[in-house]
């Protein structure tokens, strides 16, 4: 497969990811349900699984499961010292947002360490992968590949794993597969291609 078609699939499923921890709405399961079409069938399994049932149903399993006094979804709430490293986390993570003028489009709706914010800034940094392999920008496609693992590495996959053992109690199989789903998507690959 071409380094372009790699990367534009994988900023689909990073986007994907995003949707599937997002609060839902109508508008979110659609761009889901889209994106789904552009994704090989392997990895379009989970995603197709948050596509396929009621908002209404994706809701209260979201507010049960991620909500207040559920499994905490952000990577500050995973750190070994919350009180003194939330700070750095936090102005680490906006650091990277604001290098590579990443802007959610509901930035006051989740925190900037929330599982569906990294993920969406993971999608990102791919989609600037490859628009630069085709521009044939390669400095600006080195960067981008840096920032991508390196963020990838010190962010989603850091704190993953607890997050997936913290969520078992919950008993949701519609988030602990997505949640086993993105970990899978933090395994490191040669990205470099």
């Amino acid at each position: 497969m071409n380094g372009l078609r790699r990367w534009l699939e994988t900023a689909a499923a990073w986007r994907a990811a995003s949707l599937m921890f997002a609060l839902p709405t109508p508008a979110v399961q659609d761009e889901l349900c889209r994106l789904c079409e552009t994704m090989p069938g392997d990895l379009a399994v989970t995603p197709r699984k948050f596509a396929g049932i009621a908002v209404e149903d994706w809701e209260e399993e979201y507010h049960r499961v991620l909500g207040a006094g559920g499994c905490a979804a952000c990577e500050s709430s995973y750190e070994e010292n919350a009180l003194a490293g939330r700070g750095p986390v936090l102005a680490g993570i906006a650091g990277y947002y604001q290098a590579f003028s990443y802007h959610p489009e509901n930035p006051g709706s989740e925190t900037p360490d929330h599982l569906s914010i990294e993920t969406g800034f993971l999608a990102y940094l791919a989609m600037k992968v490859a628009f630069a392999d085709q521009a044939q920008r390669g400095d600006e496609k080195a960067v981008a590949l840096e920032a991508y693992d390196k963020f990838r590495d010190e962010h989603p996959r850091h704190w993953l794993p607890r997050f997936c053992e913290e969520l078992s109690p919950y008993d949701s199989p519609l988030f602990s597969s997505a949640a086993q789903w993105v970990l899978f998507l933090t395994l490191p690959v040669k990205t470099h291609s």
